[in-house]
């Protein structure tokens, strides 16, 4: 069996399976049409794309486990990315990596772990809850907070309803509940809301608030992702209770290129987020992603 292919080379990929998650949201499970499946960690993502269009950066969301697809959830939101969800079983697209660095999972045993997404932000942290659900023993408290648009907007909802049944907190928020308010049984309002709640709940006291009076959450590890204000408003939610910087990671989004850290396009500051990312620490992150256009 041959090797996969350089960074820099496209391999082709078979989508073996689609699934659709929202109205504009897909989820492509991709195998190498010729070749063996290279390995990856949670955090990860591969360019993916369509010869002649283009590829654009997606993690890849599937457990470390399944050493024969990667598997994909895409927004359709570009020519790439509309061509890449409208993809049917059998079609091939181009992948290359994977790239990047992953989520530091050692980093949060022996303690508390939570897993905060915003929309599409669950994707990249599915791949890590596996990996900690597999490894049960080595952590204590596992919560994954969502929050999503409206409730037709979550994704991956039958595999969040089967968290709850692996002894997993999950909690699920909405900006609006629209028609479904009648029936919807989880939270409205932002998803950094549930953090009080669900965190400040680890320390086995009530928060009074501020990162000096409040009740310090013991050991735990928070892992973040979804748009930029959503991930700086949990950190320093995160702060308030105690929650220590070097213990909070976050997966960046920037416009990817080579994905190999030469070209420069996905700088943020000081970071290459291929290369240097895209899990970061907050501390590494500092204040960034509070500058406007940066």
């Amino acid at each position: 069996m041959s090797s996969p292919a350089p960074p820099d080379i496209p391999d082709s990929y078979r989508v073996l399976d689609r699934s659709d998650e929202t109205h504009d949201v897909a989820t492509l499970r991709a195998s190498p049409v010729a070749g063996r499946l290279p390995p990856f960690a949670p955090g990860q993502f591969s360019m993916i794309g369509i010869a002649g269009v283009g590829e654009v950066p997606i993690s890849i969301s599937s457990p470390t486990r399944d050493d024969t697809a990667y598997s994909y959830t895409i927004r359709a939101i570009g020519a790439v990315t509309q061509r890449l969800v409208g993809s049917e079983v059998g079609d091939v697209v181009t992948v290359r990596g994977p790239f990047g660095r992953s989520w530091d999972l050692a980093a949060a045993q022996g303690g508390d772990v939570a897993f905060i997404a915003g929309g599409i932000g669950i994707a990249p942290l599915r791949a890590a809850i596996e990996a900690v659900i597999a490894n049960r023993e080595q952590y204590e408290r596992i919560i994954v907070l969502v929050g999503a648009p409206t409730p037709d907007d979550v994704v991956y909802r039958p595999w969040l309803e089967s968290l709850r049944q692996e002894d997993v907190d999950v909690r699920i928020t909405v900006d609006r509940p629209g028609s479904h308010a009648s029936k919807w049984p989880d939270s409205v309002g932002l998803v950094t809301e549930l953090v009080v709640g669900a965190v400040g709940s680890v320390s086995g006291e009530v928060p009074d608030g501020g990162a000096n009076g409040g009740a310090a959450v013991h050991h735990l590890t928070a892992f973040l992702c979804g748009p930029d204000a959503m991930m700086m408003a949990t950190v320093f939610e995160l702060e308030s209770l105690g929650v220590h910087r070097d213990q909070i990671q976050l997966t960046l989004e920037r416009n990817m290129q080579c994905a190999i850290g030469t070209c420069g396009h996905c700088q943020l500051g000081g970071l290459l987020i291929c290369r240097d990312g895209p899990v970061v620490t907050a501390s590494q992150l500092g204040d960034l992603l509070t500058v406007s256009e940066l």
